[in-house]
């Protein structure tokens, strides 16, 4: 399709970074629509020969006409406008507030940019500020006006909320209503100036419409930008509240939605979501991690973050490391850069090369780790093929390795180390402290399987699966004369690796009509109409089938919440069997390791133990629980979930010495995670009170109870059902412990000869059922029949509503149909 000269098939752009540019009108006309959903502002450009062209995308961005007759935009990097907290500029200070911070940071290259989640998010922010303006001037404009009644429609509009600092979701859900009100008084009244005034202080492109745009070709050293010294100031005061609302409202925000668990981030991959969902760069780990570390309750995010951190940088060094080996020792070196990663190894020379192999000479005679001299010599196979010949020699031929500190046959724990210091100072302004793996892992507790793990997902890279012993450490002593038999062996070996395949991103096509289906579903799903949200939710399924094929991440999505339907619905044949394809298809699209997976396993031990499968149910619940300490480790919401739903199982089974360890260790994280007065930590503390009442411990139900009590009290007050039910078992448990310390004192007295035997009932399977669904945050209501029969009387009116929209807005909803929403409402799940 591409097959002209460059010279010739370029018809938009610059391919010689701005001398020379041209355009064309169809382009201009494809990319005006481009540019405004871009939020790109349209700029002039003047080439060395003084011609002005008008460009709607960077200067690099080049358009080519295709042998098809198509329309081709290439070189799209620089789309979006620059980031100037990682683009020193000497004639321009950032904030104060930035400066403390200690930005703007100089980064391995000039082309960081923001992400357009991050545009979005300030044009958002950019146009709640512009109606709240135009709101404060009109009120002092017309203070007195409305006090005479002439605007007295303004009284309890959503200017009131504009004219306070809040920010809240309440404010932005009335900017529609605000800009209405203020079209009509802008008409009326021709307070055109108020307006104006609004859009220069935003810095709207146009003088009377909100249209805030960035250029993105400031700061290139190559263009000439054909526009006034104030129209470029204003672009730059952009740039800079943009990067400044990036650092100072975006990542609080996100650290705020872990705060909150709206965001659970299982390894590095659900992180970069996290982030990027934000718009946040991966570039700004750093700071994030710093914030992390002031936040106790978030130490499970910052662990997270560290060890991205650290297998980021591990990546890099291991692109520069990988570039040096020959073809036929990548195999050993990876395995010698596992040894240094995650053991201590001292061994710098590998001995143990077959004859076939080339030979490693120094020349300087060291072996300090100082490769200067080092040389790769192989003899040239003879052919008769001169061609072949040629090829042989060039690839064959002697290579010096330039980069020192990453010569593979040089590499130690220590200087690897190093590097990655030093590499996660330099890009991520992150101090990581450590001279090894022991230290790393003293100072930040994290498992080394999670680090193999992510740093193996990030370079491609396929391992045999086996147990590694990681407490193995090479002797720096080891030549040919050491017995191969030797009782200290490496941890990884050139056997262990299997394949290196290529990590390739890309932007999968989202089927519309399927998402739009799938939307609507949720939300009947969530106004309680589980049958029509059932329908819309296996609609959207076939659409996906024929879209994306038999196998894909969104179709298991589907398949999940089908599941969930099935089982709020009484359905538990059917919700399993479904479920059960849903975990297929997400170990064969995910990975077996996906923390997706785990989840998938959670939901099925569900359906599983409602079945009568409960055994199946407890492996399917150790799996998941495997999973997650290979991602994360153990210090995890996700553990304390799992943990949780194996002790109401274990008790089932009446194994509760074990059922009340995994219950105490989900008391343990649920009181760091959440606090010690939770909701959570209420449940967990009952959980446990009922585990120690079945062995017979009531002094120590008692004290557990007793806490549920307290917190239950504490955040729903004494007449909330969940308080009484409480205060029934406590009473409960407060009855049979002085019984049982009446039988203790009469065989102390000798009233009795014999200690009599406890009669202890079990919790029947319903019993911990019900249990099982509020812990994984099903609550169901029983709802009387005399309330769905007004539930189905004012559903008729809600219909006859809908016919006759203009009198919709004189019907008021009677208490009763709003309590049967409200109810039917609390039957889905609670996340």
């Amino acid at each position: 399709i591409l097959e002209k000269e460059q010279e010739q098939s370029v018809v938009y752009g610059s391919t010689d970074f701005g001398k020379t540019c041209t355009t064309s009108e169809k382009y201009r006309e494809l990319l005006e629509k481009v540019a405004s959903l871009l939020k790109i502002k349209p700029h002039t450009i003047k080439t060395e020969k003084g011609d002005l062209v008008e460009l709607y995308t960077a200067v690099e961005c080049k358009g080519i006409i295709g042998n098809d007759g198509r329309h081709y935009l290439l070189d799209l990097l620089r789309m979006m406008p620059p980031d100037l907290n990682y683009l020193p500029v000497e004639t321009e200070q950032l904030s104060p507030a930035l400066t403390q911070l200690d930005y703007p940071k100089t980064f391995s290259h000039r082309l960081c940019c923001l992400r357009q989640e991050l545009i979005d998010a300030f044009i958002e922010q950019k146009y709640v500020d512009f109606y709240r303006s135009i709101a404060l001037n009109l009120s002092k404009l017309r203070t007195s006006e409305v006090n005479d009644g002439k605007y007295q429609h303004l009284i309890g509009s959503p200017f009131e909320v504009f004219l306070t600092n809040d920010t809240s979701s309440e404010q932005r859900n009335n900017v529609e209503k605000a800009k209405r009100i203020v079209n009509e008084i802008s008409v009326e009244d021709n307070s055109r100036e108020i307006i104006l005034s609004a859009c220069r202080s935003i810095g709207s492109v146009k003088e009377n419409e909100f249209d805030v745009r960035f250029n993105s070709d400031l700061f290139q050293p190559h263009v000439t930008l054909n526009q006034t010294l104030a129209e470029t100031s204003a672009d730059i005061k952009l740039l800079k509240e943009a990067g400044e609302y990036l650092l100072l409202k975006q990542i609080p925000l996100m650290l705020q939605d872990f705060q909150d668990h709206s965001a659970v981030p299982v390894d590095g991959e659900s992180l970069s979501e996290a982030m990027h969902s934000r718009g946040i760069n991966i570039r700004y780990l750093g700071r994030v991690a710093n914030l992390l570390s002031q936040q106790p309750s978030l130490e499970y995010v910052y662990e997270i973050v560290v060890t991205e951190i650290l297998c980021r940088c591990t990546k890099h060094t291991f692109r520069f490391y990988i570039q040096t080996v020959p073809t036929h020792l990548i195999a050993y070196s990876i395995s010698h850069f596992l040894n240094c990663l995650l053991t201590k190894t001292t061994t710098t020379i590998p001995e143990n090369l077959n004859d076939d192999t080339p030979t490693i000479n120094h020349t300087n005679g060291t072996t300090n780790g100082n490769g200067n001299g080092l040389t790769m010599v192989t003899s040239t196979q003879k052919s008769t093929n001169k061609k072949k010949n040629k090829k042989q020699q060039r690839k064959h031929s002697p290579v010096t390795i330039q980069n020192d500190s990453l010569d593979f046959s040089s590499l130690t724990s220590k200087t690897l180390w190093i590097q990655l210091c030093n590499e996660a100072k330099t890009r991520y302004s992150f101090d990581l402290n450590c001279d090894d793996i022991d230290s790393f892992q003293e100072h930040y507790h994290i498992r080394r399987t999670c680090i193999l793990r992510s740093f193996c997902l990030k370079i491609g890279l396929q391992l045999s699966l086996r147990e590694y012993q990681f407490d193995s450490v090479m002797s720096p002593t080891t030549t040919k004369n050491t017995p191969t038999n030797s009782s200290i062996t490496p941890c990884f070996n050139e056997d262990d690796i299997i394949n290196l395949y290529p990590v390739i991103k890309h932007v999968a096509p989202k089927p519309s009509d399927a998402y739009q289906f799938f939307t609507t579903g949720q939300s009947k799903i969530q106004q309680g109409l589980l049958r029509e949200g059932y329908e819309l939710i296996s609609e959207a399924h076939n659409l996906l089938n024929n879209v994306y094929g038999p196998m894909h991440s969104e179709i298991s999505m589907c398949l999940r919440l089908l599941a969930r339907l099935n089982y709020i619905m009484g359905d538990y044949q059917e919700a399993l069997y479904t479920q059960h394809k849903a975990v297929m298809m997400s170990e064969r699209v995910l990975g077996i390791d996906h923390p997706q997976t785990a989840t998938e396993y959670i939901h099925m031990a569900l359906y599983s133990f409602a079945n009568g499968h409960s055994t199946n149910a407890s492996k399917l619940l150790c799996r998941a629980r495997y999973i997650i300490l290979a991602c994360c480790g153990e210090n995890h919401p996700q553990i304390s979930l799992i943990d949780s739903n194996l002790g109401l199982i274990l008790q089932s089974h009446g194994d509760y010495d074990n059922a009340l360890k995994f219950m105490e260790k989900s008391l343990e994280l649920n009181k760091k995670f959440y606090g010690a007065k939770s909701l959570k930590v209420a449940l967990s503390h009952h959980l446990c009170a009922r585990i120690q009442s079945c062995r017979g411990d009531f002094r120590s139900a008692l004290s557990s109870e007793r806490e549920a009590y307290q917190i239950y009290k504490l955040q729903l007050g004494d007449d909330h059902e969940r308080t009484r039910e409480s205060a029934q078992v406590l009473k409960h448990l407060t009855e049979q412990a002085v019984v049982l310390q009446k039988r203790m004192n009469d065989v102390v007295k000798g009233q009795l000869i014999l200690f009599p035997s406890i009669t202890i009932q079990q919790p029947s399977f319903q019993n911990v059922l019900e249990m099982l669904n509020v812990v994984n945050g099903i609550l169901f209501i029983q709802i009387r029949e005399k309330d769905l029969d007004l539930l189905r009387e004012e559903l008729a009116k809600q219909s006859l509503v809908e016919e006759h929209p203009q009198q919709q807005s004189e019907q008021i909803l009677s208490p009763a149909i709003l309590a049967a929403n409200e109810a039917e409402a609390l039957m889905n799940e609670i996340d």
